[in-house]
């Protein structure tokens, strides 16, 4: 299936601490396997061993810009209204604020092709078009700007995203940038990874590693189709004239 991740603002977290909480430049694993995991239904607590089966190949249409919010809990009022301790009781007065520096994507746009089992994809792909929760790109607070599901049948959906109408605005000079292409399989055989993530959930809020692949190419076949209404025109037409 294929899947598009645009809003105004995401946020792909990794292990960090609380007080300052980064921002992956692209979809994680763990979030999306918990965008899934939210479509469906799932308690925060599940398993997800189905969901480990999948595979994410995201190409970049814009990559957004890194903002960050300085965030606050509890200032300014009463001790007892500041958040509470581990113990239950609450800090001393003028102590009770928690700050925290929380960093998002402004205006970033994917595009997901994922692969795995029939059975798995038609069953996440009926609940993307009729999630149980509302879907969120990485945290609650950073809503979908678009359908998150695009089409649930494409018999190859990584070499769709060498076709998919590009969600950005087309360069009026110079030459047309590429698009970056993150895989977490080899694109070539035994190509090395370039960098790894901390990732894949593996339960109580632990992750393990992952190696990942990074590409750039131009895409002579996938127009750069602007933004929103154009954009999903474009859409549109590409899946009149593509055969399923």
């Amino acid at each position: 299936m294929l899947l598009h991740l645009s809003g105004p603002l995401q946020s792909w977290g990794g292990p960090a601490e609380f007080t300052v909480r980064t921002t992956h430049r692209w979809p994680t694993r763990s979030g999306l396997t918990g965008l899934l995991a939210c479509a469906l239904g799932r308690p925060r607590n599940a398993a997800n061993t189905d969901l480990a089966q999948l595979r994410y190949t995201v190409r970049v249409d814009r990559p957004g810009r890194r903002e960050a919010d300085f965030h606050t809990i509890g200032g300014g009022y009463p001790r007892h209204r500041t958040p509470p301790t581990a113990d239950g009781t609450f800090k001393k007065l003028g102590e009770g604020t928690i700050l925290t520096e929380r960093w998002y994507l402004a205006d970033a746009a994917f595009t997901v092709a994922v692969t795995g089992p029939t059975t798995t994809l038609t069953t996440c792909a009926d609940a993307l078009a009729h999630p149980v929760f509302a879907l969120y790109l990485g945290r609650r607070s950073c809503p979908p700007d678009t359908p998150v599901l695009l089409f649930g049948d494409v018999p190859d959906p990584v070499a769709e995203l060498d076709r998919l109408p590009v969600h950005r605005t087309p360069t009026r000079h110079g030459p047309r940038p590429p698009c970056t292409f993150v895989y977490d399989t080899p694109p070539e055989p035994d190509a090395p990874s370039d960098t790894e993530i901390h990732d894949i959930p593996t339960g109580h809020r632990t992750f393990s590693r992952r190696p990942v692949w990074e590409r750039q190419r131009v895409l002579p076949d996938a127009p750069d189709a602007g933004r929103g209404t154009r954009w999903i025109n474009a859409l549109t037409a590409h899946r009149e004239v593509t055969p399923r």
